[in-house]
């Protein structure tokens, strides 16, 4: 899950940004906000933005000030936001290796497809951080980006009732082509991937809890119908989610 802080120091600003952005369902899954840039310097030392949307007129020090200090706590992504259209911010911006720059009143479709091309871009370099190099993986072919995004929107979203048209929607595909893209380039389908997701985390709160009902984590895990959640989880693992339980949960 991707985090994104949203700085700027005009609440109105900072809630309708985050609003626009829970509305298009984006991989940036976990969002902060800060009222200046020294509030959000320190909320960079516990919450580690994988981006930061910030104004560049704000009290205290302005934005371009911020960003050079945000990347001195390895923070490496920006997007600047401002209601002025100065051609030296934009310059500014560019030194600093600001991936965009936003004119205010921010434009909704606008801003959610710049942060799904740098949500794609965060999830690639993750990926490459954490998968060990092989012969396999030098001779694979690239995923298909929109794979990419689409198994972030459902890692993002699995504890909700989403569908392949959601998904379709969210990237301004058909569902039809969505779904045969996706068993394609992945060899399984949509439900399939959905289910492994949802109860690769009920395995987790089984682990990490020992009274939370098992209809409680059935509905923090996606699944209304208990029943269903059950049988998706003895097909998956093998045994029902109470005796995964009791065994102290080493089954794989």
């Amino acid at each position: 899950m991707l985090r994104l802080m949203i700085v700027d120091d005009e609440p109105i600003i900072l809630e309708g940004i985050r609003e626009m952005i829970e509305e298009e369902n984006t991989p940036f899954g976990k969002i902060i906000l800060a009222n200046d840039g020294i509030d959000a310097l320190e909320k960079i030392d516990y919450f580690h933005p994988d981006l930061i949307i910030t104004d560049i007129h704000m009290p205290g020090i302005n934005g371009l000030e911020f960003i050079k200090q945000a990347q001195q706590k390895k923070v490496k992504r920006f997007i600047i936001l401002t209601g002025h259209d100065v051609f030296e911010y934009a310059r500014k911006a560019v030194q600093l290796q600001v991936v965009d720059y936003m004119l205010k009143p921010v434009n909704q479709q606008e801003l959610a497809e710049l942060l799904k091309r740098i949500a794609l871009a965060l999830l690639e370099e993750k990926q490459h951080r954490t998968e060990p190099l092989s012969l396999n993986r030098l001779s694979a072919p690239t995923q298909n980006e929109n794979i990419s995004l689409m198994k972030a929107f459902i890692e993002t979203n699995y504890m909700k009732d989403i569908s392949l048209p959601d998904i379709a929607a969210n990237l301004n595909l058909h569902p039809s082509y969505v779904g045969q893209m996706f068993k394609r380039e992945t060899g399984g389908t949509f439900v399939k991937f959905l289910n492994q997701v949802r109860i690769e985390k009920a395995k987790q709160l089984l682990e990490g809890t020992k009274d939370m009902p098992l209809d409680k984590i059935a509905k923090c895990v996606g699944y209304d119908n208990s029943r269903t959640f059950y049988k998706v989880f003895r097909n998956t693992v093998g045994v029902t989610p109470g005796e995964y339980r009791k065994s102290g949960c080493h089954f794989f």
